[in-house]
């Protein structure tokens, strides 16, 4: 019994790693602009089908498809920026609803294009196979492994955009006082656009990589973007270690508690961890202090 949940302990790093991959680019985003984009996990969906396209009709493996995701997807989110969200800066209920909207549409496009029949993507032959865990006989995918290392690296690149580049410095200036960044001659619309391009081209390549787990579908992305979601809740909007902290109490959560009861209950008690946590901490495991202005 030890070994089995050890086990599930291990696949967990993987949900780690995909939540980590979805919740960077949501946690920039809201961070930034304020805006819950409830296109987010049709993001992630359209980065499968990318990988999709790739593989059935170009002939190419899933290495190719996580720069081309995360272009197109950059892309798209460029498009939807500036075509709708910069409209709607402020009011929070109309961004809700027209990105919902968004969602609709990339369904709908999806459907018409590529059916509504279930797909299925290839993980490249180099990662075909697992290798046993040191110190047990436990296999491990070679996939997940390599879903994984590529979360890290998406962090660490994350971390250096936002510590030690001047762009990164403009976007956390935004993220602190918007008024006065614009007052100092940051283009606030600029960082907006390349956030919410960064943000999406990440969701594009988590799609990329749950393409081999799941099969691809129009309505794949939801859970996905539910839980990171949960994710920025619980570990707090705008730190790259609450991002972190987040996904790994959600992802080996549900993943151990879904093994040792089933997945509903899994994912209730999960959810009332969450409940009890943000009652106690109420802006998450991890905030930003952000200074008060007084009206003089």
């Amino acid at each position: 019994m030890a070994e089995a949940v050890f086990a599930q302990f291990l696949t967990g790093f993987s949900i780690v790693a995909i939540l980590l991959i979805i919740s960077l680019g949501l946690a920039i985003i809201f961070g930034v602009m304020r805006v819950i984009n409830m296109a987010h996990g049709d993001f992630i969906m359209i980065g499968a089908y990318v990988a999709y396209v790739l593989q059935y009709y170009l002939h190419l493996n899933l290495f190719w498809a996580v720069p081309a995701a995360f272009v197109v997807l950059g892309l798209l989110g460029v498009v939807v920026e500036w075509g709708l969200i910069r409209q709607l800066y402020g009011r929070p209920l109309e961004t809700l609803l027209a990105t919902w909207g968004v969602s609709i549409i990339l369904q709908a496009g999806i459907r018409l294009t590529f059916g509504p029949e279930l797909r299925y993507v290839k993980a490249p032959d180099a990662l075909s196979g697992e290798f046993p865990v040191p110190g047990s006989n436990l296999p491990f995918p070679y996939f997940r492994l390599f879903i994984i290392v590529l979360a890290l690296v998406l962090l660490l690149m994350t971390y250096w955009l936002l510590y030690r580049t001047d762009l990164g410095m403009h976007v956390r200036a935004v993220n602190q006082n918007r008024a006065m960044a614009a007052v100092l001659g940051i283009d606030t619309r600029r960082i907006d656009s390349a956030v919410f391009a960064f943000g999406s081209g990440l969701a594009g390549i988590a799609g990329v990589v749950v393409a081999p787990i799941k099969t691809v579908s129009p309505i794949m992305g939801f859970k996905y973007a539910v839980d990171s979601y949960m994710v920025i809740v619980l570990g707090g909007v705008g730190r790259l270690a609450g991002t972190l902290a987040g996904a790994t109490v959600i992802g080996e959560g549900e993943t151990v508690l879904a093994f040792l009861f089933n997945n509903v209950i899994g994912e209730l008690l999960v959810f009332t961890m969450i409940v009890l946590v943000i009652r106690v901490f109420p802006q998450g495991l991890f905030t930003i202090q952000h200074r008060r202005t007084e009206n003089l």
